[in-house]
């Protein structure tokens, strides 16, 4: 399966006095998308983790629409709204690439050109 677009989950350290909390939902996290890469919803979850606190996660999805999908199931949004109580920074980003990134690039480009930022 070609994975074209990605949500990028990214949050810095605890809040204080919430650690044992945040771990829970980043355990939650992994068993979640775990269980979605399973069922070929997504990839299997990527997780960087800085070495001083802090990280991400990178969960790949077919399309855009797949993604959106991942982020209106209920587990999903509860889990998200843990993590935003638990752990500063917490963001979610939707990025695509192949050719949803071409049509995106093509479609700047040209308004660019339009609005007379980028010339031909």
């Amino acid at each position: 399966m070609k994975w074209n677009a990605a949500l990028i989950l990214s949050y810095s350290r605890p809040v204080p006095g919430r650690e044992a909390k945040a771990m829970e939902v980043f355990a939650d996290a992994l068993t979640t998308f775990g269980k979605l890469a399973a069922d070929d919803m997504c990839a299997e979850p990527e997780v960087f983790h800085h070495i001083v606190g802090g990280g991400m996660f990178i969960i790949k999805t077919e399309n855009l629409e797949a993604a959106h999908h991942i982020l209106e199931m209920d587990d999903i949004r509860k889990m998200f709204d843990v993590a935003m109580f638990t752990v500063e920074d917490f963001d979610v980003e939707m990025f695509v690439t192949g050719e949803h990134l071409m049509e995106n690039m093509s479609l700047y480009t040209a308004i660019g050109t339009e609005l007379g930022y980028i010339s031909a």
